[in-house]
């Protein structure tokens, strides 16, 4: 199947006249032309692909620029992810605002919409916050920060709602949400932490969790996506999902983020993994990962590291990227189904970003040229 050509500075107007033409005629025609037609892959594929919520800079395929999604495009993969922030706050507007990749609705929406129109499987990373949240970081969005757990749990389903709608509406519907980015210790702090004072409070956090889910669906009507719950490297994974689901949140795939200059070396992955597998039995995407493609001064404090198994090459990028789908295909029971590389579009041309280490670990070399390692990506998707 061929696509029109997507990416910084193309057209996208033919595929998105799909979304709404219906009939027998129409149907016709679009079998007639392959090359209009722009599906998702199914979610039973195995999905490879990337974050890439900083779009910019010049992007090129086989030396040929392209743009960013139509170099995912050529490579074979099949899913691109964008993060959401409720509101970005003043110190993330002042360092990207001039940049113009603020990553909140109105920034994310037509990016969405251009890659569904490309034809990937659209996830979107709902964060919950007004800038990053992570294992150590869960800021409740400065609008919402008095309220009570009653009141925090009806505004977040009415965001939640308002957002799947907004990209329902606009053709940009997710195939599937991250409620939450790396709830290790639960989210929206303080109402939603997880531990405190050494005791674990899940039912605040399955109920917060599960008036997210409720929003979503009342959003997406009749397309409900798949819902994941992802969590950055931890060892007590196993007993989290375990946790949530005895507390009755519903959720479909299980995301586990791997760096493994924070998570040692591939074994801990295949373990890991394979205890949460037998655990859960749920699928299972590593939703986050990332490898240096050079030895330079970026990196030159992750080489001690215990898991850096491989040269900080091209090359070495591309065996360590075959190395971790190697390992989530391996999983029993076909549940591992997908990898996604954090800071995929992160490249030295960029502005702002030319020392920012991870362009340096990303997809794309100094003059933004794809790297093997995408293809490595690329060649796993089916």
């Amino acid at each position: 199947m061929t696509y029109p050509a997507i990416g910084n500075n193309t057209d996208s107007r033919f595929c998105a006249t799909v979304n709404w033409c219906h009939g027998p005629l129409v149907i016709l025609f679009l079998a007639a032309m392959p090359g209009l037609l722009c599906a998702a892959p199914a979610s039973n594929n195995f999905l490879a692909g990337a974050d890439v919520s900083y779009f910019g800079g010049i992007y090129r395929y086989d030396h040929k620029p392209v743009g960013l999604i139509r170099a995912f495009k050529q490579s074979g993969c099949n899913c691109l992810r964008l993060r959401l922030w409720h509101r970005a706050t003043a110190a993330e507007r002042r360092k990207w605002g001039t940049l113009r990749t603020l990553n909140n609705l109105a920034y994310t929406l037509p990016l969405a919409q251009k890659i569904k129109q490309a034809g990937f499987y659209f996830i979107l990373d709902m964060h919950f916050s007004d800038t990053w949240a992570d294992p150590g970081h869960q800021p409740t969005p400065a609008a919402w920060q008095k309220l009570p757990l009653p009141q925090l749990r009806l505004r977040l389903r009415a965001y939640c709602q308002r957002v799947i709608t907004t990209l329902r509406k606009a053709h940009a519907m997710p195939n599937m949400v991250l409620v939450g980015n790396e709830i290790n210790n639960g989210m929206l702090w303080p109402q939603g932490k997880l531990w405190v004072n050494h005791k674990a409070r899940w039912n605040r956090v399955a109920s917060l969790l599960n008036a997210a889910i409720a929003g979503v669906y009342a959003g997406s009507r009749s397309h409900k996506p798949k819902i994941m719950i992802q969590v950055g490297n931890f060892s007590y994974a196993p007993e989290f999902y375990q946790q949530l689901i005895a507390h009755g949140v519903q959720f479909d795939v299980i995301g586990y983020d791997y760096y493994p200059f924070w998570g040692g070396a591939l074994k801990n992955l295949r373990l890991r993994l394979d205890k949460i597998a037998e655990a859960v039995h749920k699928p299972i995407i590593v939703a986050e990962t990332a490898y240096p493609w050079i030895n330079d001064a970026h990196n030159a404090n992750l080489k001690s590291k215990p898991g850096m198994e491989f040269p900080f090459t091209p090359s070495g990028q591309a065996a360590y990227a075959k190395a971790v789908i190697a390992i989530v295909k391996a999983l029993p029971d076909h549940l591992g189904r997908g990898v996604w590389w954090w800071g995929a579009e992160y490249n030295p041309d960029q502005k702002g970003f030319a020392h920012n280490p991870w362009s340096y670990r990303s997809l794309f070399d100094r003059h933004g040229n794809a790297l093997p390692a995408m293809r490595v990506l690329g060649a796993a998707a089916h």
